[in-house]
């Protein structure tokens, strides 16, 4: 089950943490809301990065709009994890932060969306309540 305490994320391996990630991926995902936002918001990341790149060789201006993508997707996850009754684990630093972000962004959700999980979760949300 979620949050097993006794882990050390930060002596893990990227690919640990991406395992151990994957386990705490469904149980803290289960709010029809939260799930909504996440479609939105991780691929508003993912953007915001692809204009990090485009505003370091093409234009500096792309800049405040890859800052602005980050930002707003980071703030609207939080809000979208603030409704789920089981919480995500807290995160042990900057990290910690830093890699079970990019780990979630740029692997786990795209897992949980394209294997049918987080479609589940949308489904099934009120057997859970």
């Amino acid at each position: 089950m979620a949050h097993e305490e006794f882990e050390d994320r930060a002596t893990m391996s990227f690919p640990a943490l991406l395992a151990w990630a994957w386990r705490e991926t469904p149980p803290v995902h289960k709010n029809a809301a939260n799930l909504l936002i996440h479609l939105l918001a991780v691929p508003l990341f993912v953007a915001g990065h692809f204009l990090l790149i485009a505003g370091i060789v093409f234009n500096l201006r792309l800049l405040i709009a890859a800052v602005l993508c980050v930002v707003v997707s980071l703030v609207l996850q939080k809000f979208g994890h603030s409704l789920e009754h089981i919480q995500p684990p807290p995160f042990d630093g900057s990290r910690d932060f830093l890699r079970r972000i990019y780990a979630e962004q740029f692997c786990n959700f795209w897992r949980f969306l394209i294997s049918g999980q987080w479609y589940d979760s949308f489904t099934t949300r009120n057997k859970n309540a």
